[in-house]
């Protein structure tokens, strides 16, 4: 069952679903030219976007039945913003994404199997789980996956807080060995949400970052075992190319 946005494709119209290709992340290479030997110095390789392609056709001889199917599954395969699909390949993870291209029907033959929905990822090319975990400041977790994880920190403060630090730490041996250390000097009263990722912070809808001590350094989402020590909720989804 192919569901886009907690919308299944069979639920919308009559079709039968012919083939779902996912296409890998595109490898993006971040080269510099020489500027007197021929050739290049490879920099970094970076990661672009994802395609799913699903080919399918509508089992509906009528015309008129027909058209008003693939009308419904225009609507269905949404543009305005990316949203979940789920494949029935893998039913813990799915992908975000919008629809990028829609099938181009012929009006007379209505036994044609290869009309084709494009969906591209663009923000988020991975595989991401549903399921999202929660694990309390302060207590050692273990990110599965082999990209880094979607996490933020989220906390409820009944008054203001000063001098508050978030520190990130990986078991090393005996010992534990610090990656980042990020301190804000004041966190309003409300309902705080850290967004490691995007290396933002808000109370509500209002960015703190003003408060955020530019001497430190953000935690950046990581797989693996680790702990991040302060006080909050620790909110990730594991994600795989």
């Amino acid at each position: 069952m192919i569901i886009y946005d907690g919308v299944s494709i069979e639920s919308i119209a009559n079709v039968r679903v012919e083939d779902i290709r996912v296409s890998p992340i595109a490898l993006n290479p971040v080269s510099r030219q020489r500027a007197i030997r021929f050739g290049s110095d490879f920099v970094r390789m970076a990661g672009g976007q994802r395609t799913i392609s699903i080919t399918f056709s509508v089992l509906d001889q009528n015309q008129y039945n027909r058209h008003a199917s693939l009308m419904a599954l225009t609507q269905w395969a949404k543009n305005d913003r990316e949203y979940l699909l789920e494949l029935p390949q893998d039913p813990m993870r799915g992908l975000y994404c919008v629809c990028t291209a829609r099938p181009e029907p012929s009006l007379r033959q209505w036994w044609e199997n290869r009309l084709r929905l494009v969906f591209t990822c663009f923000d988020n090319p991975y595989w991401t789980d549903k399921a999202e975990k929660t694990v309390s400041c302060g207590t050692q977790f273990t990110v599965l996956g082999d990209a880094p994880p979607l996490m933020r920190i989220e906390r409820t403060l009944g008054s203001d807080a000063t001098n508050q630090t978030y520190t990130m730490t990986v078991p090393q041996g005996s010992s534990s060995l610090v990656l980042q250390s990020m301190t804000f000097s004041t966190i309003p009263t409300g309902s705080m949400e850290v967004d490691l990722n995007r290396q933002t912070a808000a109370v509500g809808n209002t960015s703190i970052m003003q408060y955020y001590a530019p001497s430190g350094s953000f935690l950046i989402p990581r797989t693996g075992t680790q702990m991040i020590a302060g006080t909050g909720t620790v909110k990730y989804r594991e994600r795989w190319e």
